[in-house]
């Protein structure tokens, strides 16, 4: 009994991450398209060539990882199988 509650646990943590973590990935695509809009055209090429970035360009680079990372390790948690199988 405790080896199907673990792995029932194991999936809804997999599943919930890989949600999440999409949907913080999608969103951090977007807050970037809106960031670069928001700084037109002429200042974001200058800003890129001194290897700058604005804050909001930041911020919206950390959620896309911090989404990724949070897809992968749902993903991990849902194809792997711990435990021995009777």
């Amino acid at each position: 009994m405790g080896y199907m509650k673990t792995n029932s646990t194991r999936f809804l943590a997999g599943l919930i991450l890989l949600v999440v973590g999409a949907v913080v990935f999608a969103y951090g695509l977007i807050e970037y398209d809106r960031a670069r809009a928001l700084l037109g055209g002429a200042v974001h090429g200058i800003n890129k060539l001194f290897g700058a970035t604005s804050k909001p360009e930041q911020r919206a680079i950390i959620e896309m990882v911090a989404g990724a990372a949070a897809a992968v390790i749902g993903l991990a948690l849902l194809l792997v199988r711990r435990g021995r199988r009777r």
